[in-house]
Parts: structure tokens; sequence; C-alpha cells
């Protein structure tokens, strides 16, 4: 990346993404989703093995939901999510604080107060769900670009360096395993599809942050 416009497109591509992956995780799927989906183009190609699998995945499902899919969907995020029809120790809760400790969200919620943030989900949703903290990535990506846009260099680099902390102390630190979980516990090929998308995005979203901050991309523009 040679250009602010071109770092601008770049991180906006990343916003929109964990956006799209917190409603997926936030909301549950409608037709207006699914056909939405359904004329998504996704990239032919990707770094990350699991992340072309995973879309690779998707498209198949897309091609071929079955006579009824938004009620299937329906059930199996219930089941996945909720623990409805199956044990709970084997559902796949959204929650950090499920995986990590119970302080999760507390540490989340610390989070929020410093950046002057409330948790304003219309669903009331907990600071420590995946979706909530998705979302709180592309709020990160969304200050970037206002630094951009001002041209405020220091205030990207820092951005950068607070996107890779809250990924590694918090994503990756317990998404890898309730994507596992999701994919062990999932009936439909769309969720096993999502877990995948989900933690083939995050790794590589760690090797982009961790190239722009060794290769310091920012102070070239």
């Amino acid at each position: 990346m040679n250009s602010i416009p071109e770092y601008v497109a770049f991180i906006s591509n990343r916003e929109s993404m964990y956006r799209f992956l917190g409603h997926l995780y936030k909301a549950e799927v409608d037709r207006a989703l699914l056909d939405h989906m359904a004329g998504m183009r996704f990239p032919a190609e990707c770094e990350d093995e699991e992340l072309a699998a995973g879309y690779r995945m998707i498209e198949e499902y897309l091609r071929q939901p079955g006579a009824n899919p938004l009620a299937d969907l329906a059930a199996d995020g219930k089941k996945i999510f909720l623990g409805m029809g199956i044990s709970r120790a084997e559902a796949a809760i959204p929650f950090e604080s499920v995986y990590t400790s119970p302080v999760a969200r507390a540490h989340m919620q610390s989070i929020f107060k410093a950046k002057g943030l409330e948790n304003s989900s219309a669903q009331n949703l907990p600071e420590d769900h995946i979706s909530v903290e998705l979302e709180f990535m592309a709020y990160l990506c969304t200050e970037m670009q206002e630094c951009l846009a001002v041209g405020n260099l220091p205030g990207v680099s820092a951005s950068t360096a607070e996107q890779k902390e809250f990924l590694v102390r918090h994503l990756l630190n317990w998404v890898p395993s309730f994507c596992a979980d999701v994919q062990k516990c999932a009936g439909t090929q769309f969720y096993k599809a999502l877990a995948k998308i989900t933690i083939g995005f995050l790794r590589m979203e760690k090797a982009i942050i961790e190239d722009l901050i060794e290769k310091e991309d920012v102070k070239s523009l």
C-alpha cells in the first residue's frame, strides 16, 4: 500500500468483515440475509487454508440450502449457541467468560469504559459475547480510518498496536476453542462454514497486523 486512499479502503474492508461476522453471531438468519449472502462473491483464493475452505463450504451451502433453510438454521443456532436439545456442556456458548475466566466480561467493560463507550447492542448482549467483541474490532478499524482522514499517522500506528493487543488478548484467546465446538455440534454446513471462516479470518488478521507493525507501512504514506 502506497497511498492513503488505498490504506483506507483496506481498513474499510477489514471493518466490514468484522461487522458481517458479528451480525451472523448476533442475529437469527432471515430471508433477507440469506438472499444477500447468496448474491455475495467470496474470495477465490486466501492465504489461510481454513478460511478458503470455509468460503467454499458456505458457497456450496448457499447453492443448495435445502427445502426449509430458515427453520433449519434457527433450530441449529439454538442448539449450538443455547444448548437447546443437547447438553449445555456440549454447546458452543458464545461468551469469552465461558472459555477463559469469569472476569472476562469485567475486562471488556473496562475496555469499553476507557473508550467512553457503552454496550448499546439492541439485544443488550453481554460485553464478552463474540458479536460484541467482533464489533469492537470493527470500531477500532473505524477509529483508524478517522486518524487517516486527518493525517494523524501516530494515531494510526497506535490503533494498529491496540488492534493487535485486543485480537491476541481477547478474540484469539478463546474463539479458536469456541469455533472448534461450533464445528463439533453444528448440524448445518452453514454454521460449520461460519466457524471455519471466523477462525481463518482472525488468524489471517493477526498475520496482517503483525506485518503492518513490522514494516511500519503507515510511515511511508
